[in-house]
């Protein structure tokens, strides 16, 4: 199995890149010299900037309506909203690309390692990403508060994908936390036997956790051949050029990132008993989908 690549250079956030596309200008302005970078702005000139860029949301919005409209079955009405669309697009040179962008977000977890973050976390974080449709990172910067370099998992995707699978991530992250800590202390006290260091034990505790964890996550997902009103509104084809459509999306809006590549897990001999208990512990997390507001799902967990 692959784990997540590292993204080495800080990103931007979906603010920033709003300015962006409101100014024509990269992303990452690093050849800028000296002489040609822009001076300091004044309060005002914040204040003018962040209405542009509430403005620029405001278009958006409209475009997506316009677009949505233009599918109607009413030949005029769908006519209309596209030549809409167009004009907006054209005043605010926006292209689609542009606007399908606009749907892609990225999501860093609250929780962060000084260290390079543990297997066991990788593994885990990537499962959910995956299951949620979205992509898995890791994302390693300078951290003001602490003052060294901390790593957290980064998850991208088209909204609201990457905000359920970050909530889920973290939700099982606490739970496979805790058990992983009971189990060491377990280790520790000779209550639980194991070949390898405590530590070690939980690792390979925590994998078995994870690997068992990961079907319950994909049963909770409903697919279109699982669940009656989506498989109403669209086919097994059609939800696979969705899933096509936001991958393409996801690289698109990667790109120019410098990424680390992806590295493969290097072939590990579990302890058994760590394995076994880790499985028997996985077993037990129960999930349990909350109520939906909107397009927004929740998960609760109980159990070991």
């Amino acid at each position: 199995m692959k784990w997540p690549g590292v993204i080495t250079k800080i990103h931007p956030s979906r603010k920033t890149w709003r300015r962006a596309i409101s100014q024509r200008l990269p992303l990452f302005n690093d050849n800028a010299s000296p002489a040609r970078a822009a001076p300091a702005r004044k309060d005002n000139d914040m204040t003018e900037q962040q209405h542009d860029e509430s403005k620029l949301e405001r278009v958006i919005r409209k475009i997506k309506r316009c677009l949505a409209l233009s599918k109607s079955s009413n030949e005029n009405e769908a006519a209309t909203a596209m030549r809409q669309a167009q004009a907006l697009m054209r005043e605010y040179r926006l292209t689609e690309l542009d606007v399908r962008l606009s749907d892609v977000d990225e999501v860093q977890s609250e929780k962060s390692r000084a260290n390079r973050r543990p297997t066991w976390d990788r593994h885990l974080s990537g499962i959910v990403a995956k299951v949620f449709g979205c992509r898995p990172l890791s994302y390693r910067h300078w951290c003001d508060a602490s003052g060294r370099m901390v790593e957290r998992a980064l998850i991208v995707g088209v909204t609201p994908a990457p905000q359920i699978a970050m909530y889920a991530y973290e939700t099982l992250l606490a739970k496979l936390t805790q058990a992983r800590r009971e189990y060491v202390a377990q280790v520790r006290s000779g209550k639980s036997r194991s070949t390898y260091s405590p530590e070690t034990a939980g690792d390979h505790f925590a994998i078995a956790w994870v690997s068992v964890v990961h079907s319950k996550i994909q049963e909770l997902v409903p697919r279109g051949e699982e669940d009656p009103a989506i498989e109403q509104r669209s086919t097994g084809r059609d939800l696979v050029q969705v899933e096509s459509q936001d991958n393409a999306l996801i690289e698109q809006y990667l790109a120019g990132r410098e990424i680390g590549k992806q590295r493969k897990a290097r072939p590990l001999e579990l302890d058994m008993a760590a394995q076994i208990a880790g499985m028997l512990a996985g077993h037990k997390v129960q999930l349990h989908p909350g109520l939906a507001t909107g397009r927004e799902t929740q998960m609760q967990l109980s159990g070991a």
